[in-house]
């Protein structure tokens, strides 16, 4: 299994490693303030141990997840994981939406505040959406993010994608509410995909 899943210039995105810097850093990242204004809100700050369970070997629930770091200039600077849509139809039927069959899903953040505005997000999405539709043959890169988020929406569109269909309320919960969101796709190129 390689290491490297995509590059381009300065920037990497590769597999996370089961080494204990690795999950030490992905919790110092989740639990910092910046990360966690949008990734999981309300849940329980991260722990060591809960970290290792999430993230760790054949510990990432149905088996199709990819956890990925994001380097940069060969520094760690942020998360990225992708996967299937293919394998979550019970949680896209809990939210109501519909996505091309072959499709794949990505989640990311940067870890470090004083990276905000470097476009290191916009180029890790396009980099890996690039990745997807070559390697994976996706007909489309989907994620989900929350309706008032303006910054990540301008990240995504940097990257290719477009806002598809109308908000619609995520599981993901923001004091004690379902969050108000919405999806970003990103078509394969030579065609346009209609989701919902």
């Amino acid at each position: 299994m390689k290491d490297v899943i995509a590059s381009d210039a300065d920037l990497v995105v590769r597999r996370l490693r089961d080494q204990p810097e690795e999950y030490s850093r992905i919790v110092t990242w989740r639990n910092s303030p910046y990360v966690r204004e949008w990734w999981d809100p309300d849940d329980p700050p991260l722990t060591l141990e809960a970290a290792i369970e999430e993230l760790g070997p054949g510990e990432d629930g149905d088996g199709q997840a990819t956890f990925c770091i994001i380097e940069l200039a060969g520094d760690p600077v942020g998360f990225i994981q992708f996967y299937p849509w293919d394998t979550e139809a019970a949680y896209l039927a809990e939210i109501g939406l519909r996505l091309p069959k072959g499709s794949w899903g990505l989640d990311i953040f940067i870890g470090d505040s004083g990276l905000a505005g470097r476009r290191i997000g916009s180029r890790a999405v396009r980099l890996l959406s690039d990745h997807l539709f070559a390697e994976e043959s996706a007909t489309a890169v989907a994620l989900i993010t929350e309706a008032t988020n303006a910054r990540s929406h301008a990240a995504y569109r940097r990257a290719g994608m477009r806002a598809s269909g109308e908000p619609f309320l995520d599981t993901d919960l923001r004091d004690g509410q379902r969050v108000e969101s919405i999806l970003m796709i990103r078509d394969r190129p030579g065609g346009t995909v209609d989701a919902r």
